[in-house]
């Protein structure tokens, strides 16, 4: 309680009094009030307006502006029943908003931010820290330049441009740019994706679109599965001399590489190749006793291998029987030779024995039945060490005794019984098949 004036003068007390600083009565202008000695006081004063040329507190610290910076404290809460407008918003604690809130300018929020209801941003969004959202958010456009994590779903229908990006359940993107690392558990893209560095997926990743990865020659795809599959590819012919072909450089740490199929030295004129010879009609061939024998010339076969180092494999069915009963139930073979120059060379015979060996047996059972056909079937892989004309023969030996062979059909056969079901008639081959060393 102040000093009261009871029993006091007018000269005692004067100095004391509160007037206006012209002594004059208070008009539309703002006059400062003063004491009775002429001292200005912070307080200004109009029949319209109020001001304070100076600090301004209320029981000191409840509530307090500052002069110079304006900036304003409320220790207690602020209740604002209208539209409140911010340029700048600094919260140090939590902050509830029960309706809406309007941001023209930067929001800085050191701290959480909590939204219970639906918020809907117009605007950049920039958040330096983390923004966790428990429940949905649909943003017309947001930029994050931290960490942001999503417990539930986010819903962006603009463009979100993103620095990081870590995705733990399942999200559907219309459109994402990314422009630092993102790690993502599950992802669907529906349009355009881009990641400025990496993008890591510790889930199944699934393109439906058009996918393209790296945009320079010095981007690296890396591809540590061991179960690559392309199911979809449809054959096509090699095309030797205009097509590529996709190789792993040991000397390059087994990069990727493309290489001309022509590289390779394989071209329609050196590509391992394969000859056939097929007897299907019937002939006789009389033995004789002069080694090799006498030759098969129906399945005679040449070759000319593409490099002196190739291999040649020889494979042989022969379907036949013999003219005579007896004689060569057990004395006669088929011999294989080999003829490069005027060279004769048999091949595969036995190293036991020189009076009867080749390459297969001649057995004709049983002696009486001239109905029986026989058949052998022999390979040989052979060096003939050449890229000049190699001919392969069969020929027929037997050192003591002689017969005719007949080729694709019996003895009883004849014009007049080739429908006859008992009575068969085959064919005859051979076959060389060119292998690179």
């Amino acid at each position: 309680m102040g000093t009261p004036l009871t029993g006091s003068t007018v000269a005692s007390t004067y100095t004391g009094l509160l007037k206006t600083t012209d002594n004059a009565t208070l008009t539309a202008s703002l006059k400062a009030l003063s004491d009775g000695s002429g001292n200005d006081s912070a307080l200004q004063v109009s029949t319209v307006a109020s001001n304070i040329n100076g600090d301004f507190s209320v029981a000191t610290s409840k509530f307090t502006v500052a002069s110079a910076s304006g900036n304003t404290a409320v220790a207690g809460t602020l209740a604002v029943t209208g539209a409140t407008s911010l340029s700048s918003l600094i919260t140090s604690g939590n902050a509830t908003i029960g309706g809406t809130l309007g941001i023209t300018g930067g929001l800085t929020i050191p701290g959480t931010l909590s939204v219970t209801g639906a918020s809907t941003l117009t605007g950049a969004v920039g958040m330096g820290s983390t923004l966790n959202v428990t429940g949905l958010s649909t943003l017309a456009s947001l930029g994050v330049t931290g960490a942001a994590t999503i417990g539930t779903t986010l819903g962006v229908t603009g463009l979100s441009t993103l620095s990081s990006i870590a995705v733990t359940g399942a999200s559907t993107l219309d459109s994402l740019a990314v422009t630092n690392a993102a790690t993502l558990g599950s992802l669907a893209v529906t349009a355009g994706a881009t990641v400025g560095t990496s993008l890591a997926v510790t889930g199944d990743l699934t393109a439906n679109g058009n996918t393209t990865l790296g945009n320079q020659n010095t981007d690296t795809l890396a591809l540590n599965s061991d179960n690559i599959t392309v199911p979809n590819l449809s054959p096509v012919t090699v095309d030797l001399s205009a097509d590529k072909v996709l190789i792993t450089d040991a000397s390059d740490s087994s990069k990727v590489k493309l290489a001309a199929a022509s590289a390779f030295g394989i071209n329609a004129a050196n590509a391992p190749q394969i000859k056939q010879k097929i007897f299907q009609g019937t002939a006789e061939y009389p033995t004789t006793t002069a080694s090799p024998g006498v030759e098969i010339t129906d399945l005679t076969t040449s070759i000319t291998p593409r490099s002196s180092g190739s291999l040649v494999l020889v494979t042989v069915t022969v379907n036949y029987s013999k003219k005579t009963a007896g004689n060569w139930s057990y004395y006669a073979v088929f011999k294989l030779t080999r003829t490069i120059g005027g060279t004769v060379t048999e091949l595969g015979n036995s190293t036991t024995g020189a009076t009867l060996s080749g390459i297969a047996p001649i057995v004709y059972y049983p002696d009486s039945d001239t109905n029986f056909l026989n058949c052998v079937t022999f390979q040989f892989l052979d060096s003939p060490s050449t890229a000049s004309a190699a001919t392969y023969k069969v020929h027929v030996f037997s050192p003591g005794l002689t017969d005719t062979l007949i080729l694709n059909t019996c003895p009883s056969a004849s014009a007049g019984n080739l429908t006859t079901p008992s009575i068969a008639r085959v064919s005859s081959a051979m076959t060389l098949q060119e292998f690179f060393a």
